[in-house]
C-alpha cells in the first residue's frame, strides 16, 4: 500500500479507512475508503511497514523532505503512541486559535479522536528552544533533547491558596543596611505570621525589605524612612515585581519566606501546625516578568531543584496592573 502527497497531506487509498482510521485513529476520512494523513502519521505508518512508500520514498527519504522541527514532533508522536494513546497532529495549515503553540493532541486511553476526550495538549520543543513565559499554562511541554530522549512537563494555570489571615499587630522599625530591624515587636509577628528572624538575645526581629514594604503598605509598620523607595534603590524594578508577588501570596493566605537557599525568590508555606511550627513548604516561587523567555534548561533546572527538596515549582508572572499569572510546572510521565 502506497501514499501520495497532496497539498501537504499524504493520501492513502485501498482499505485505509478501515485499517488505519476506524480501528487505529489515524488521519481523516476522504472520498470512499481513502484517508488523509498528516506527514507525522504517514511517517509513523511508513516506519512500521503499514504502508510501503510515499511518492516512492522510503522512511529516511520522506523525513528528509520535512522541516527542521519534524523529527522532534515525530519522536513525540511515536512515544505517545507507544504509551497507548491515540494522537492527532495539529496541522499548521489550519491551526485553530485555541490550539496556538499546540502541536499534538493525545486522547484518553481507550478513546479515539472522534470521541473528543482529550487527555493532553502537547507543545513539542527541542533542547535548544526558547519558550515565552506567557505561552505556558494548560498544556504538556514535551522537550526532545539532542539524543532524542523525551522529558515531559505539565504546565497549568493555578491559584495557590493558604489558611492564614492578614491582621497583623502594629510594630515599629529602623532601616539598617538593606533590611529592617523591628523593635520589640509582638511575638506573634514572627511566631504566628512567620515574619523575619529573631536576633538571639535581643528584642529585635530582622525582616527583609520586601516584608517591611508589605507591612508598611498594610499600615502595620511605623518607620521613619521609605522602605519601598529603598527597595527600588537596591533591586531596581525587580523589587516591584517581587513585592507584588509577595503581597499576592500573603493576600491568598500563604506564608512566603526567602527562597535563596533553594535558588528561588520565595519558599511558601500554607499553614502552621498546632505548636506554631510552619508545615513543610509546598512551593518554590520564581518571580518573572511577562516578557521573560525560558530556555529549556532553565525550566528543567527549576523543576529538578524543587523536586530535590520535596517541593513544587510555581512561576509567578507579573502581567501588569498588579495581575499575577500563576503557572505550576511539574515533570510527568504520560
Amino acid at each position: 500500500m502506497d501514499g501520495n502527497l497532496c497539498k501537504g497531506l499524504v493520501v492513502v487509498g485501498g482499505d485505509a479507512k478501515q485499517r488505519f482510521h476506524d480501528t487505529r485513529g489515524y488521519g481523516n476520512p476522504g472520498k470512499g475508503n481513502m484517508i488523509e494523513l498528516d506527514p507525522i502519521e504517514a511517517a509513523h505508518l511508513l516506519l512500521r511497514g503499514d504502508i510501503d512508500s510515499i511518492d516512492e520514498m522510503n522512511f529516511i527519504q520522506f523525513i528528509s523532505t520535512q522541516d527542521e522541527y519534524f523529527f522532534s514532533h515525530f519522536l513525540t508522536y511515536q512515544d505517545l503512541r507507544s504509551r497507548g494513546f491515540f494522537v492527532t497532529p495539529i496541522q499548521k495549515i489550519n491551526k485553530h486559535e485555541r490550539y496556538q503553540n499546540i502541536d499534538l493532541i493525545a486522547y484518553e486511553r481507550g478513546t479515539k479522536p472522534k470521541d473528543g476526550n482529550i487527555k493532553y495538549k502537547i507543545q513539542v520543543v527541542g533542547e535548544h528552544s526558547k519558550i515565552s513565559a506567557m505561552d505556558l499554562g494548560g498544556h504538556l511541554l514535551a522537550i526532545v533533547d539532542d539524543e532524542g530522549e523525551l522529558t515531559y512537563f505539565n504546565t497549568q494555570k493555578t491559584t495557590p491558596i493558604g489558611n492564614n489571615n492578614n491582621i497583623f499587630p502594629n510594630s515599629s522599625g529602623i532601616l539598617s543596611n538593606g533590611s529592617v530591624l523591628l523593635i520589640d515587636p509582638d511575638k506573634s509577628l514572627h511566631e504566628m505570621y512567620f515574619f523575619g528572624q529573631e536576633l538571639s538575645g535581643t528584642n529585635y526581629v530582622k525582616i527583609s525589605l520586601v516584608e517591611a514594604a508589605y507591612l508598611y503598605n498594610q499600615g502595620s509598620l511605623s518607620i521613619d524612612e521609605d522602605v519601598v523607595q529603598q527597595g527600588y534603590k537596591i533591586e531596581g524594578d525587580s523589587f516591584k515585581h517581587r513585592l507584588n508577588i509577595y503581597t499576592n501570596l500573603r493576600d491568598m493566605g500563604l506564608l512566603p519566606k526567602t527562597g535563596f537557599k533553594f535558588g528561588s525568590d520565595f519558599r511558601v508555606y500554607q499553614d502552621f501546625n498546632k505548636q506554631g511550627v510552619p508545615i513543610h513548604s509546598e512551593y518554590l516561587v520564581k518571580v518573572l516578568e511577562k516578557e521573560h523567555i525560558f530556555s529549556t534548561q532553565e525550566i528543567s533546572l527549576n523543576v529538578r531543584l524543587a523536586v530535590g527538596v520535596r517541593k513544587r515549582t510555581l512561576f509567578g508572572i507579573a502581567e501588569g496592573n498588579n495581575n499575577i499569572r500563576w503557572i505550576l510546572v511539574e515533570r510527568v510521565t504520560p
